[in-house]
């Protein structure tokens, strides 16, 4: 290993130094223009995992104007005609372990339209017949919504408020048909 060779300071003699003061006469500081440096924009990062043509054909399913759902009361219930009418009872008791869920905090409501289609599609692939979707309480735009978009979709079979464990009033559980 070799040593560092250190070089030893030394000082600057009188005449360097009158030099120095010579040359930087007449010298005056530059004014800031305080303009900002340019960022670059940055690139908006691309979702990979789906087409646009896929993400149609998953929103197809979904109106804003549809509105056949209303809620009596803060809890949500609703089973698709023909299904078994204690599905809901199951789901406040417990009975159904959501297999994924889904935060939609945050999100505008065609975000959420988006990341809810997206969610059914995936359950649909996985073969899941249960999730949860965390709407939130906020303003109640979103609570609103989605159940009117859930009762759009031939895959989700009931809905229910979810219980305490899973989010209460700021969250529903879902069953799902699974396809064979």
């Amino acid at each position: 290993m070799q040593k560092k060779v250190s070089v030893a300071s030394t000082s600057i003699s009188a005449e360097d130094s009158q030099l120095f003061r010579q040359s930087i006469t007449g010298a005056r500081p530059i004014a800031q223009d305080k303009i900002p440096p340019v960022v670059a924009p940055r690139k908006k990062k691309r979702r990979t995992d789906v087409s646009s043509k896929q993400l149609d054909e998953n929103l197809f399913w979904f109106s804003d104007e549809f509105e056949g759902y209303v809620a009596d009361s803060s809890t949500l219930s609703w089973v698709q005609q023909g299904d078994d009418p204690h599905l809901p009872g199951r789901l406040r008791r417990g009975e159904f372990q959501p297999q994924v869920v889904l935060d939609l905090h945050g999100l505008t409501a065609q975000q959420a339209k988006t990341e809810l289609a997206g969610l059914l599609a995936y359950c649909d692939k996985q073969q899941f017949n249960c999730a949860c979707v965390v709407h939130g309480k906020g303003l109640g735009i979103l609570a609103k919504k989605v159940p009117n978009w859930l009762i759009q979709h031939p895959n989700v079979r009931a809905f229910h408020t979810a219980p305490k464990s899973w989010g209460k009033h700021g969250a529903l559980l879902l069953v799902l048909k699974i396809a064979n």
